[in-house]
């Protein structure tokens, strides 16, 4: 495999021609890897290829100087993978790539499949963004590619399509009376499923006729309404709720009908198949009155023979459930002790099959699955998987997310490099991830971590893309890791503008990843500066923020701020801006009422108020009880205390607020009132408000909202500047 390093690439090339290759044509043919990738590498390292010497040598002219800004809708000429999946057997591979309209001004998603080497498109309709594979050359996806008979009535039903590997178009496989979801195919060709169910229609899932009409009638009649009966009501990108929740079904491939295995009133989180498939696991909670945020709840097992229920195992107060998978010889469980609050990271249990007994299996205390932050995923995918008794899974250690796998009681790192393991799948000794590596956008990757794909290669050819300059601070024994962006054509000896852009969560992290707003700055001449302050994800306990919310992270994020500056003399302190969406966007608010350094900052989906964000937010329950270690009963002075709000009236800087109506994470009454605040207040604000997107707008809104939001920010940054 080749030298990631790009010098240590150039070095190895040249070896290779000067030893053994008469000619670059003559070399790139003995080498598996792309030889317009390689070139693209040793390019933006500043190398050129002179033929005359046979060997790379550095550019004449200054590398950034012959590339092209990355434009403000770059991001609209990507693709993004997610859902990899290999075949039973391992003779192919089907993924999703989603994609931008800017006509239609929507996303479009298609099935690929990877055979032989080679990728090929499976379909067209453009709103295929799951599958499974019923067998080694059939696949199965959701969808809805007929017209409902009467549009006036709500329809929901679902529909599962069949497409066979061997050619012809997708078929209509069933129709489901509920919307169904998640399915899994059982030996005899059963499948289980997640349903919705609806309160007081729960038999909703037999199909009959009558039982149809009465709940059109019933949602029709009541769609000027909303009957709250639990908490929360709503959830961010779905709207409310209307007391649905999730129940686990069988569906009878020689009948056609559902059976409705969990009782109603009981939510079914997740659930997976034993390997011997005559067992169901799943994690439940009560439908009422309040839903956890996340885990939780109970894990049970059902036995497909008898229909027969037991309990395993039940989240406590130092004891919660985080997920599970069943392996051959046991139950893995994932649980935390909830010593570092909702943020606590798991460790690693084993359930004894026969006797139910649950024994530790391996301290961990990381996190599952990628938080490295990105602008340009779209889609989902597997982070944890079971392989006979060893899992493999990934996680985010300090800024980066790798593969690792637990075998035997020890945890060992499978990848090793700068960049983000999205989703990943393995067949025997074979793997498939989609990744963020090498400053590059979404690519599938093998085992050997060689790159599959190049849907993106031709988006950003010839752009040019800042490296992350890494910059650590020490601050009272630990340290504050970040990175620093250097502008387009950076010139040492000139003064350019700087942008700290602080990251959401907080239990995130940024990292050396592709970041399309970013990369947008650093091409318009801007340093762009970004941090992993306390409450950051990758370092355990570091994640801790739980009552401390603007003291200690806000100090690591100015004495970071001090040292960019220090470090970089061609920064101007005169024109220093900041941004930061959710988490980042309670740092903003915080920030206006503790310093006036910045000229203008931007504050995107945030908190200002823990009160409000406690009865409104569909997570503000348990999130601001746990994060701010208060309510507003018991410690009302603390919570005031961490609320950005109480310090408005301090707040000199201009600031731009970005907030989205259907936001039901951070409502959009936090971005009015601290708006508000600075109005009354004589400070110069604008707020721009977004229809029909929520919490998701900088990552998955509607394209020419993206735009808007992203013009938005650099504007009123450019309006500022002396």
């Amino acid at each position: 495999m080749l030298p990631r390093d790009p010098d240590m690439l150039v070095s190895y090339l040249n070896t290779k021609l000067r030893d053994e290759y008469a000619s670059l044509p003559r070399l790139f043919d003995d080498l598996d890897e792309d030889p317009e990738e390689i070139l693209r590498t040793v390019s933006d390292a500043g190398y050129a290829y002179d033929s005359e010497k046979n060997q790379f040598r550095p550019a004449a002219v200054k590398k950034s100087a012959s590339q092209k800004p990355v434009a403000v809708d770059d991001f609209c000429r990507l693709k993004f993978l997610s859902q990899v999946r290999f075949s039973p057997k391992g003779s192919s591979a089907c993924f999703v790539v989603s994609e931008i309209d800017r006509r239609k001004d929507e996303y479009r998603s298609f099935l690929y499949l990877l055979r032989g080497g080679k990728a090929e498109k499976l379909t067209a309709f453009g709103k295929e963004s799951s599958f499974i594979y019923l067998d080694e050359d059939t696949l199965l996806f959701p969808g809805k590619r007929e017209e409902a008979a009467d549009k006036e009535l709500p329809d929901v039903s679902s529909r599962f399509y069949k497409l066979s590997l061997k050619g012809g178009e997708a078929q209509l496989f069933l129709t489901l009376p509920i919307p169904a979801f998640r399915p899994t195919p059982l030996p005899n060709g059963d499948l289980l499923l997640l349903g919705d169910t609806f309160p007081g229609f729960e038999d909703l899932y037999e199909g009959k006729p009558k039982r149809l009409a009465a709940w059109q009638k019933f949602a029709k009649e009541n769609r000027d309404y909303e009957i709250l009966e639990q908490v929360p009501w709503w959830w961010n990108g779905h709207g409310f709720t209307k007391g649905a929740y999730n129940s686990l079904f069988r569906y009878s491939a020689a009948s056609g009908k559902l059976q409705r295995l969990t009782p109603p009133g009981e939510n079914v989180q997740d659930y997976k198949l034993s390997p011997d498939a005559e067992s169901v696991f799943f994690l439940s909670t009560p439908v009422r009155p309040l839903l956890p945020i996340a885990g939780a709840g109970e894990l049970k097992q059902l036995r497909l023979t008898d229909g027969s229920v037991k309990l395993l195992a039940k989240s406590r107060e130092d004891f919660e459930l985080a997920d599970f998978a069943p392996a051959d010889s046991f139950l893995l469980v994932l649980a935390s002790d909830v010593k570092h609050g909702l943020n606590s990271d798991p460790d690693f249990y084993k359930l004894d099959y026969e006797s139910s007994e649950l024994k530790l299996c391996a301290r961990f205390g990381e996190s599952i699955g990628s938080s490295v932050g990105a602008d340009i995923r779209y889609g989902g995918g597997r982070s944890l998987i079971m392989q006979g008794d060893v899992c493999w899974f990934i996680s985010t250690r300090f800024d980066g997310a790798g593969l690792y796998k637990l075998e035997n009681g020890r945890i060992e790192a499978v990848t090793n490099r700068p960049g983000s393991v999205d989703c990943f799948d393995i067949c025997g000794k074979k793997i498939l991830m989609t990744g963020l590596f090498d400053m590059k956008a979404q690519e599938l990757y093998d085992e050997k971590g060689r790159q599959l794909t190049h849907f993106n290669q031709a988006a950003l050819r010839g752009k040019y893309v800042a490296q992350p300059k890494p910059l650590n601070v020490l601050r009272d024994g630990y340290e504050v890791h970040g990175f620093v962006l250097e502008p387009k054509d950076y010139d040492p000896g000139k003064k350019y503008p700087v942008i700290l852009d602080i990251h959401g969560g907080p239990k995130t992290v940024y990292g050396q990843v592709f970041f399309h707003e970013m990369q947008y700055w650093a091409g318009r001449g801007y340093f762009v500066i970004f941090c992993n302050p306390t409450g950051s994800d990758g370092r355990g306990a570091f994640s801790d923020l739980r009552g401390k919310y603007g003291t200690v992270d806000y100090e690591d994020l100015m004495a970071f701020t001090d040292a960019a500056l220090a470090a970089y003399p061609a920064m101007d302190k005169k024109n220093l801006f900041e941004t930061g969406g959710s988490y980042g966007g309670f740092m903003t608010n915080w920030i206006i009422g503790h310093t006036d350094r910045f000229k203008a900052c931007a504050s995107q989906r945030s908190i200002s108020n823990w009160f409000s964000m406690y009865g409104v937010s569909d997570i503000g329950v348990g999130f601001t009880e746990d994060q701010a270690l208060s309510s507003p009963w018991q410690d009302p002075e603390k919570l005031w205390f961490h609320s950005p709000l109480q310090y408005a009236d301090r707040a000199k800087t201009p600031t731009l607020f970005i907030h989205s109506f259907e936001d039901y994470r951070c409502p959009i009454d936090q971005g009015y009132q601290m708006y508000t605040a600075l109005i009354k207040h004589g400070v110069e604000a604008r707020l721009v408000a977004f229809r029909g997107e929520n919490h998701e707008l900088s990552r998955s809104g509607k394209p020419s909202h993206r735009l808007k939001r992203l013009n938005e920010i650099t504007e009123w940054f450019e309006k500022h500047r002396s």
